[in-house]
């Protein structure tokens, strides 16, 4: 069979990519190469933005949106039926993106030989932790929240609380009451820990790494996604907001110009804060800033 190389890719078809490509559903790098579809052709493809890869060997057309019945599909094309897809994997396919970044998604499964990474032994899991969302078994986003909680490190795991917890599927009052059932377990502390703060209305990782920076420092609780009045009549929206100080926190580029100068003319203190910086700096640097803004504003405020 004659196959698609960089020399022919010119006269590909956007829509579908191959003929005999299934339209607007994953497929494998294997069914890429039984429709005429080249390793070479394939990875040109991705580079140039036309399809992306969603896992590891599985490729979507870029132009179609990765539903949660397509994230099934793509990891039913890697995964046996006997197998529970758990973990970041289940995450993810539940539509919670923890990373937003380009690169595939590890596939994480239990069952027919395979734990859990993070597993340091047999993992039990009861009938309520796993539902069936298409061809897949996967864990539940409780279940998902209740064991990324505990075996992510900190700021991915409270990432991963917030993200799932902002699906709708189950809420705080129900992770909280799920607490009990792992006493004892490797990552206990820290799920009771970050399950009390985890919140869905953070927005994206770097929101969700920024208050728990906030709570480490010596700062009253703030209220995420708060809402002031910017520029004009519209509403802008805060990462972290503290009324009674009127004082928060934003990440670049969310807030214009025009709005920081009008939130300022009501009495805010707003620290601007690199999402890059926060997900990447030593914590320390993001705590000592908060506090050291915060302290200016209060002595501004009596002074």
């Amino acid at each position: 069979m004659a196959t698609l190389s960089e020399t022919s890719l010119a006269a590909l078809p956007l829509d579908p990519l191959s003929p005999r490509l299934p339209v607007g559903r994953p497929f494998t790098r294997a069914m890429a190469a039984r429709a005429g579809l080249d390793r070479v052709a394939l990875d040109r493809l991705h580079r140039e933005g036309r399809v992306r890869r969603l896992l590891r060997g599985v490729y979507l057309d870029a132009t179609v949106p990765c539903s949660r019945a397509v994230r099934a599909e793509a990891v039913g094309l890697v995964v046996g039926p006997r197998q529970v897809v758990v973990g970041v994997t289940a995450a993810w396919l539940h539509g919670a993106d923890l990373d937003r970044t380009a690169g595939p998604v590890p596939v994480e499964v239990h069952g027919r030989g395979r734990v859990p990474r993070y597993a340091a032994r047999p993992v039990v899991y009861s009938p309520r932790d796993l539902e069936l969302v298409g061809p897949v078994r996967v864990t539940t986003p409780l279940r998902t929240a209740l064991d990324l909680g505990r075996h992510l490190a900190p700021d991915r795991a409270i990432t991963a609380l917030d993200a799932l917890l902002g699906l709708g599927a189950f809420s705080h009052t129900a992770l909280m009451a799920e607490l009990p059932r792992f006493a004892g377990q490797a990552g206990i502390r820290q799920l009771r820990e970050l399950a009390a703060v985890a919140d869905a209305r953070a927005d994206g990782p770097a929101e969700s790494v920024l208050r728990l920076r906030w709570l480490a420092g010596r700062l009253p609780t703030p209220a995420p996604g708060w809402s002031l009045r910017g520029a004009g009549s519209a509403r802008v929206r805060l990462a972290l907001g503290l009324d009674t100080h009127r004082f928060g926190a934003a990440l670049t580029g969310r807030l214009s110009d025009a709005d920081l100068l009008a939130v300022s003319g009501q009495g805010w203190r707003i620290v601007v804060l690199d999402s890059s910086r926060v997900l990447h700096s030593a914590p320390e640097f993001v705590v000592g800033h908060l506090e050291r803004e915060f302290h200016r504003h209060l002595l501004e405020q009596v002074g």
